[in-house]
């Protein structure tokens, strides 16, 4: 499965504290969109400007909307910010399949770069009308070592009045890339070389807004999770086949559902560490599954922790493993059970704080969403 990994770098103008540059990713099983957005002006206007325009990109997009015809859309408002006082912004968006087919579309935004095979190669876009403005469209495949990049004018135009008639350009960009890649520079330290260099042609500031984003395409680490009975046991030897079918790392969240894994592969359940707190809950093994532990209670801990920074899972706990584990792959996919459990409705679990499985995984899937993570889930 490809993942595409967004490496993003930016710097707010020189005397700012926020960058009038914005970008955001959202991904789906279908696709990844990515949209790098250039408020006019620096500032907080410059940002309010980049993140109103961003978000309705996104929205469009979710909604449905054709690629072609969000930008088309947002594009041809901004010719009213052009001429009244109302946020006006740039933007690069792009929309990449599962596949690695890719289409970008530019608004008054320098041109993507492709990254294949060693070498970088500005793409020339093919324009079309939106309303009274213009948009560049251009398209591509990317494959696994693949990248794509986007930068705002920040680096294009920086060197402008020093020694730059019109700034570094795209085509100035490009042969840096290449200079760095054949010097054997990956690109995940591309994106600081650029900015680094951007400054140094400015004088050793940042003359404007200067953000570079390499879309990487590689071989996606995955995780699944099972947890829950199916709501009718005639799908229980299917629900655990699904399971064992995924690949990557695999773990079972619940004593119930450990129970019929065990039955239906016919392998036995042996306790690994015994719970020694709440905080603490058992593990058990499972020959062929990563991590086999308790259900409900095992997840919301994982939900109140998820965000926390790595070095501070220091106790080597199954619920810090499985947090480790989540924040370090890219798709984590749920095989939720629709059984309900009574016990997880009672006034106890209430009092405790401790939420159904159900809810606790949709919280999960919302976090780790938040973090960059493809999630998929899947009721049975």
């Amino acid at each position: 499965m490809k993942f595409f990994e967004d490496i993003v770098k930016q710097k707010p103008k020189h005397n700012q504290i926020v960058c009038g540059d914005t970008f955001l990713c959202e991904r789906t099983l279908e696709s990844t969109v990515f949209v790098l957005c250039d408020g006019i002006g620096s500032g907080v206007y410059a940002n309010i400007a980049a993140i109103t325009c961003a978000n309705r990109l996104i929205e469009l997009s979710r909604g449905g909307i054709s690629m072609r015809s969000a930008c088309r859309t947002v594009a041809d408002s901004m010719h009213r910010a052009k001429e009244e006082d109302i946020p006006f912004s740039a933007f690069s968006a792009v929309k990449i399949l599962n596949d690695g087919q890719f289409i970008v579309y530019n608004y008054e935004a320098p041109s993507p770069i492709l990254l294949k095979g060693g070498i970088a190669r500005t793409l020339k876009p093919t324009f079309h009308q939106a309303g009274y403005e213009v948009i560049g469209e251009s398209s591509g495949i990317l494959d696994i070592g693949d990248g794509l990049m986007l930068i705002s004018d920040g680096v294009t135009q920086a060197g402008l009045g020093h020694g730059h008639s019109f700034g570094i350009g795209a085509d100035g960009i490009e042969k840096y890339v290449n200079r760095k890649m054949n010097h054997g520079e990956n690109l995940y330290g591309i994106p600081d070389d650029i900015l680094e260099m951007s400054a140094e042609v400015c004088g050793g500031y940042y003359g404007d807004d200067t953000t570079v984003a390499i879309l990487h395409c590689r071989t996606a680490s995955q995780l699944t999770v099972l947890t829950g009975p199916p709501a009718h046991r005639s799908r229980d030897r299917e629900f655990v086949e699904k399971f064992m079918s995924m690949p990557g790392f695999r773990v079972v969240c619940g004593s119930t559902t450990a129970d019929i894994v065990s039955r239906e592969l016919d392998r036995e359940v042996k306790l690994v560490r015994p719970g020694t707190s709440f905080d603490s809950p058992p593990e058990y093994g499972i020959e062929g599954i990563d991590m086999v532990t308790e259900g409900a209670v095992m997840l919301n801990q994982v939900y109140n922790i998820l965000e926390e920074t790595s070095d501070q899972f220091i106790e080597n706990t199954v619920v810090e493993r499985l947090c480790s584990l989540m924040q370090n792959v890219d798709v984590i996919t749920f095989l939720i059970g629709n059984a309900i459990n009574d016990a997880h409705t009672s006034l106890v679990f209430k009092q405790m704080g401790v939420r159904p499985r159900h809810t606790t995984v949709k919280l999960i899937a919302e976090c780790l969403r938040k973090m960059g993570k493809l999630v998929i889930e899947e009721y049975w």
